[in-house]
């Protein structure tokens, strides 16, 4: 009998002992995922009701794009924004305060094979990502790959609001490099042969001034690109990878990488207009979910060169 006792207590302890110990970070996870989204609603009320916030661009914006769409749908797709922008700016300070259990569950790479392959044949690769859906996740890149991982950023006049932002930007890895000089630097990057480095940029900005002269066609309406990111490319044949961002449920993301290898290189916007392909399905199957209070279509196309 106190054989089967003892017996049983240690099959208990076996069984227990995994629960209790990831009982505080399970008690954490729920409190900070509560508190988000707490925080989240009153700020979705705030931005949308009180402060209105570029209420009348994001109207604009959606009605360009979606000119078919009744008035009511557009109201339905700025409700919808308005959540998800609350949900997206509250986002990288969940990540960063996250067990990494939670990390996991946030952000869902469903192939990093696709990464694996070209390291394995030590291709440099650039990952073309979009403000649609959660871009800020993409910080934990180091975290499910072999690559050395870099991306821009614009530094703050802020010394202490710059220093917490390189910090949630890079504490699980990944170098940051500032924009001043950073075409330049990333190339370089790109054209080394002993490691093989992943450079990850936000094609879908708005040019810089000066630097508006190419435009394509974009969710109805003529659009001006950046193309450093094609241009680093045609330089050091580096591998072109679109990550695609599904919102699953809220706060919690999932990342599908697709190759953008059949464009001609030489042919000019020919991988521009393959990553504007792409972003434009995503952004046609969910739109609530891309930046839509970024006033995009600002630059006009006088004298610009244009691509069907």
């Amino acid at each position: 009998m106190k054989s089967n006792t003892q017996q049983y207590l240690r099959s208990l302890r076996r069984t227990l002992a995994p629960r209790l110990t990831d009982l505080p970070a399970t008690l954490l996870s729920k409190a900070l995922l509560g508190l988000t989204s707490l925080l989240a609603s009153l700020l979705s009320f705030f931005l949308r009701f009180v402060l209105q916030y570029r209420k009348t661009v994001i109207r604009k914006n959606l009605t360009s794009s979606f000119p078919s769409k009744s008035s009511r749908e557009i109201r339905t797709l700025m409700s919808a924004y308005y959540r998800h922008m609350s949900d997206l700016l509250l986002e990288p300070f969940l990540f960063y305060l996250a067990p990494e259990r939670l990390r996991k569950r946030l952000a869902k790479y469903i192939n990093p094979e696709v990464l694996e392959l070209l390291h394995a044949n030590q291709r440099p690769v650039i990952v073309f990502a979009s403000h649609y859906g959660n871009w800020e996740y993409l910080i934990n890149l180091p975290q499910v790959t072999e690559y050395p991982v870099y991306t821009a950023y614009s530094p703050i006049k802020n010394s202490l609001l710059n220093g917490m932002m390189i910090r949630l930007r890079s504490f699980l890895g990944v170098k940051l490099i500032p924009k001043k000089g950073f075409y330049r630097q990333a190339l370089s990057l790109l054209r080394q042969t002993a490691t093989p480095n992943m450079l990850v940029v936000i094609a879908d900005q708005r040019p810089a001034p000066g630097s508006d002269k190419f435009h394509i066609s974009f969710l109805d309406q003529d659009t001006a690109v950046q193309t450093g990111g094609e241009r680093m490319a045609a330089s050091s044949q580096a591998a072109v990878v679109y990550v695609e961002s599904q919102k699953r449920s809220r706060f919690s993301y999932e990342f599908t990488f697709r190759l953008m290898e059949h464009p001609d290189r030489s042919t000019p916007l020919s991988i521009t207009k393959s990553y504007y392909h792409f972003l434009e399905t995503s952004i046609s199957r969910a739109p609530s979910y891309w930046l839509w209070s970024h006033n995009r279509w600002k630059i006009p196309s006088l004298g610009a060169i244009h691509s069907s």
